[in-house]
């Protein structure tokens, strides 16, 4: 598996993470602490850079499909 690929596979699942923060405040002191005093804002910065990572990483690889 190429580099890009595995910091693509990466980003996505901490992109996805990300959006589940704020849930996981309330129920985890570790998430507590390491959020601080404003979840929101630091989850949707996670999510944007792991987007972000995920969309500049992305290589599509298909073949290219023709009508014969």
């Amino acid at each position: 598996m190429e580099w890009k690929r595995v910091v693509y596979h990466v980003a996505v699942v901490v992109a996805a993470l990300g959006m589940f923060l704020p849930l996981l405040y309330g129920a985890v002191p570790l998430v507590r602490e390491l959020l601080g005093s404003n979840p929101l804002l630091k989850s949707l910065a996670v999510i944007a850079l792991g987007w972000l990572t995920a969309y500049f990483t992305f290589e599509e690889r298909g073949e290219k499909v023709t009508a014969s």
